[in-house]
C-alpha cells in the first residue's frame, strides 16, 4: 500500500487531502473573523498551508498548520506587542481545527518590508507546540502576556525545535519527504515554496518598532 505521503503527491485526491483541507479553510475563516473584529492595522493575513512532513504508525498525518501575516510595506521592525497579540489570534484560530490532528507544532509567520503575504523582504516566525496552544485556547487566565513569556522562557538556541519566540521563518518549500496542502493542492516540497517562504526569508531579530497600515 501506498504511504501516506505518496498518495497524497499522486494523481487522486486521497481522504487525508480532503480533511486537511477544510480544517485549513475552517482554521483561515475564524482567523480572518477574528482579525476583522479587532480591525488590526495589518495588510494580511491567512492559514496558507499545512504541512504534511511525517506520518504515524498507522498512516496518521503529522502536520504543521502555517498560519501568515503580512505587516506592511513600510514595517522595517515590527511592533513586537503588536506581533503577540496576532500570535494569540492564530493560536485561537488554529487549536480547534486541528485539535484531533497529530500536531508537530504551529507555525505563525509574520512577513515585512515588502509586499504582501509572500513577496515581502523579510520573513520571520513563531513556533508553538501544541500544548502552548491548547492551554492558550483553553485557559482564560493563561493569555497573550503569559503565552508569550512561556515561549520566551521555554525557547533554547535551537530555532529549529518548538517553542521558537521569533526567529528565522522556516522554508517548508526546502523539507524532503514532505508534502504541502494549500487551499485545495498538495505539492511536494520545493515545488511550492512561493506558498511557504518569502520572496527573501532573512531578517534580523529586534526590540522595538513599528505597525504596517491597511486591515485585514
Amino acid at each position: 500500500m501506498a504511504s501516506l505521503l505518496e498518495r497524497l503527491l499522486g494523481t487522486d485526491t486521497p481522504d487525508e487531502q480532503v480533511d486537511l483541507e477544510s480544517r485549513q479553510k475552517d482554521a483561515d475563516d475564524a482567523l480572518h473573523d477574528a482579525v476583522g473584529r479587532r480591525h488590526y492595522q495589518i495588510d494580511d493575513c491567512g492559514v496558507t498551508g499545512v504541512a504534511v512532513v511525517n506520518e504515524g504508525p498507522d498512516g496518521e498525518p503529522i502536520v504543521v498548520p502555517i498560519a501568515r501575516f503580512s505587516l506592511g510595506e513600510n514595517v522595517e521592525e515590527p511592533d513586537y506587542d503588536l506581533v503577540w497579540e496576532l500570535v494569540g489570534e492564530a493560536a485561537r484560530a488554529l487549536q480547534k481545527p486541528f485539535d484531533d490532528v497529530f500536531v508537530r507544532h504551529y507555525d505563525i509567520q509574520f512577513t515585512f518590508d515588502g509586499d504582501g503575504l509572500f513577496e515581502a523582504e523579510a520573513c520571520r516566525r513563531v513556533a508553538l507546540t501544541d500544548g502552548l496552544v491548547d492551554r492558550y485556547a483553553t485557559d482564560a487566565g493563561f493569555d497573550v502576556p503569559a503565552l508569550r513569556d512561556a515561549t520566551l522562557d521555554a525557547h533554547d538556541i535551537d530555532d529549529e525545535i518548538a517553542p521558537v519566540a521569533w526567529g528565522e521563518a522556516k522554508n517548508y518549500g526546502r523539507t524532503n519527504n514532505a508534502a504541502l496542502v494549500v487551499g485545495g493542492t498538495t505539492a511536494a516540497m520545493g515545488a511550492s515554496a512561493a506558498a511557504a517562504s518569502c520572496a527573501n526569508a532573512a531578517a534580523g531579530a529586534g526590540a522595538t518598532g513599528g505597525m504596517g497600515g491597511g486591515t485585514c
